[in-house]
Formats: structure tokens, C-alpha cells, sequence
């Protein structure tokens, strides 16, 4: 749970306010923070203790990866008032669960999906009914959901889920695996990515990208500078 000044700090983190509807926190969201996994290229471990989270990434203005955006974030809005389930995730790449994390919140027009967690693929939350929703899907097999992607080959699934409630902890153990297996992608790749104006830009193990622009490969020192002035993150130490 989430204390007031707590509160009030991340708000201001996102540049937010307290009577912001929940699409104005979540694109406030992915524009401020940043999707990144250099913790785990530090071999600091992933924290589930929410005024841990809260330190990192309002306190000393880091990003994080999935479990730890989205489990921030149900935690804002929880102290928001809004009612949040979290929901495992996983893609056909990766089918195991707990390998993604995804937010159900109840608004008065039903529910709907959240997720500031996938390096700024969705800028706003999406209405849990099946059908097209611009250039995203939702669709429905049995008791298990799925939310795909448009590309020019056509629709791209992204993560299947159930609507089965559960607790943060429960990710811990697939986090882990992240942080730790050599089969991870995490442990392979050094990753940053934050929306901005007109696309996103990224970091991927020193090679930086921005939407319509050709990618440039940087050094450490130079992808640590990138980190400070284009993302806004201050590394407690290199990882080289």
C-alpha cells in the first residue's frame, strides 16, 4: 500500500495529478518511465516490496521491467481508488506462466486491460471486448484471452491470459528466472525504451534506435550517456 506523499511523488514523477481518468495516468506513464532491465546486468535483484519499487523507480528515477512497472503502477491506482486485478501472461514464444504481467481494471464502462509494462507498445489501456480496437486486437478462445498487434503481414499475437486473479508474489519465481537463466532474454540483452513524440526510442545492448532513424551502435561509455540523457537513468555503477 501505497502512503499519500508516496502517492503524490509518483504523480509527480508522471507529471500527473490526482483526478487524472485512468488513460491519462497510463500515457503519462509510458512517456516518463522507462522500460529497462539494467539491474539485472548489475546483479541487483528484483524487488516485489512495493516502498522498494517506489524508491527505485520514483525515488531515485529508474525504470524497471514488466513485473516491476505494472506492479507499481496496480498499486497507484489501488491507492486511487480503482479497483485492479493483476493477470499472468504469456506469449507463444515463451508459453509458461507468469512470464508476463498484465492489469484488469473495473471502470463504469466495464473492464479494462493495462499495461505499462511492454516497453511502451501501449501507450493507453484497452476495453476487455473482443473485437478490433485500431491497430490492436482482443480476442477470446474458451476461458483464455489474447491481444494481438497489426503489422503489415497482418495481425501479431503478443500475450494470451486468463482473467484468474493473482497475488504479486506469485510472479516472483519466473522473475527469477529472468534475472537469472542464460536462456532468459533479459540476461542476454541490456534494455531501455521509452515513448516519445512521433515513436519510441530504445536501447538494445548498445545499439540505439529512434522511430524513423537509423540505429546507431554505441560504445558502453557513450550507451551509458545515452542512458543519462535520453532516458533519464543514473546507473548506481557501470555493468562493464
Amino acid at each position: 500500500m501505497l502512503t499519500p506523499s508516496q502517492v503524490d511523488a509518483y504523480l509527480a514523477r508522471i507529471g500527473s495529478h490526482r483526478g487524472a481518468s485512468l488513460a491519462e495516468l497510463h500515457a503519462a506513464h509510458t512517456r516518463t518511465i522507462p522500460f529497462e532491465d539494467y539491474d539485472i546486468h548489475l546483479g541487483i535483484p528484483i524487488s516485489f516490496d512495493v516502498g522498494e519499487l517506489h524508491d527505485k523507480i520514483v525515488g531515485r528515477r529508474r525504470g524497471g521491467f514488466c513485473y516491476e512497472l505494472n506492479g507499481l503502477f496496480a498499486a497507484l491506482l489501488r491507492a486511487l481508488g480503482h479497483d485492479v486485478t493483476m493477470l499472468s501472461a504469456f506469449s507463444a514464444d515463451e508459453p509458461a506462466e507468469f512470464d508476463h504481467m498484465r492489469l484488469l481494471v473495473a471502470t463504469a464502462d466495464g473492464p479494462v486491460l493495462a499495461d505499462v509494462g511492454q516497453g511502451g507498445r501501449w501507450e493507453l489501456p484497452l476495453p476487455l471486448v473482443a473485437g478490433e480496437h485500431g491497430p490492436r486486437m482482443v480476442g477470446r478462445e474458451g476461458d483464455r484471452w489474447f491481444t494481438a498487434t497489426r503489422t503489415a503481414d497482418g495481425w501479431q499475437r503478443d500475450w494470451t491470459f486468463t482473467l484468474t486473479p493473482r497475488a504479486f508474489t506469485d510472479f516472483a519465481p519466473r522473475c527469477r528466472f529472468q534475472e537469472h537463466d542464460p536462456a532468459s532474454h533479459f540476461r542476454a540483452h541490456r534494455v531501455a525504451v521509452l515513448v516519445v513524440d512521433g515513436g519510441r526510442i530504445a536501447l538494445d545492448n548498445g545499439v540505439f534506435t529512434q522511430t524513423g532513424r537509423p540505429e546507431r551502435v554505441l560504445s558502453p561509455g557513450e550507451e551509458l550517456a545515452v542512458l543519462g540523457e535520453r532516458f533519464g537513468i543514473t546507473l548506481p555503477r557501470p555493468w562493464y
